[in-house]
């Protein structure tokens, strides 16, 4: 399968994802600029790995703050709305 190529946007920065479907799982390399922060509060779960840079995961249940740093993976489940912001260029591996 090829890759699909999607860019959007953020509050601030934008993002780009190379897309691997095969219409059960999905597969992505996501490059968020720096100063990326989502907009909408996601409630998929997510199985992932920071190459790149750090992520910052916000959860709408809390105040605090989690931050993923490059070699660091993540599982979050789908009961747990986040958003995810960085300060710099970040890239991730994404399962979900």
């Amino acid at each position: 399968m090829a890759w699909t190529e999607v860019v959007g946007g953020g509050r601030a920065g934008r993002a780009k994802k190379r897309v691997l479907k095969d219409g059960r799982n999905t597969i992505r390399i996501l490059e968020l600029s720096p100063k990326w922060n989502e907009r909408e509060w996601c409630r998929r779960a997510h199985i992932g790995y920071v190459l790149s840079g750090a992520l910052r995961l916000q959860f709408e249940s809390t105040s605090e703050r989690l931050e993923i740093k490059k070699g660091q993976g993540f599982a979050i489940p789908k009961r747990y709305a986040h958003k995810a912001s960085c300060k710099s260029l970040t890239r991730l591996f994404i399962v979900g």
